[in-house]
């Protein structure tokens, strides 16, 4: 049985029209099937308007960082975050959607990590050497401890809120 401990971010690394294509999610899975993949390695695709598109369905395991498939979920965005930042729409669709699959796994902020970031848990001992990776995914234009301090703060803000509401 899937059991996701992370989530890990990815952009597509759509060089078209300057890192600014909208991928979709139905590109992606042809991409992928045309790699002889079952499916879309990615359980959602972030459309550049905020747009929550399905990939794999969430229940099995994805195919989007090596080494970590049987514990995470993946999202992708939209474009190449090397050569563009995601859009306001994209990161307010992401960190709802992380924060959703958080509460849901009961996943730590401290396991919400760009595909990048698998070289920390190699160095940190929790994952083999042959994981490394040589990716920048999700981009040098998606700083993750940005992105994980807004999702503390939404978190905060929402536990906030209701303990004003009891």
């Amino acid at each position: 049985m899937f059991k996701p401990r992370y989530i890990v971010w990815h952009t597509a690394a759509d060089p078209r029209d300057n890192g600014n294509r909208d991928t979709t999610a139905a590109e992606i899975r042809t991409w992928h099937l045309a790699r002889g993949w079952s499916d879309i390695g990615y359980h959602f695709v972030i459309r550049k308007n905020g747009t929550v598109e399905k990939g794999r369905n969430e229940s099995l395991q994805g195919s989007h960082v090596r080494g970590l498939n049987n514990q995470a979920l993946g999202i992708c965005f939209s474009g190449h975050g090397d050569m563009q930042p995601l859009t306001p729409e994209q990161i307010e669709s992401g960190i709802k959607l992380t924060i959703t699959l958080m509460k849901k796994y009961d996943i730590p902020v401290a396991n919400v990590i760009g595909h990048k970031e698998i070289n920390e848990l190699i160095k940190a001992g929790k994952l083999s050497e042959e994981f490394r990776t040589t990716k920048s995914c999700p981009g040098s234009k998606v700083n993750m401890q940005i992105i994980r301090a807004k999702i503390m703060k939404e978190v905060f803000q929402a536990e906030k809120g209701g303990q004003q509401k009891r």
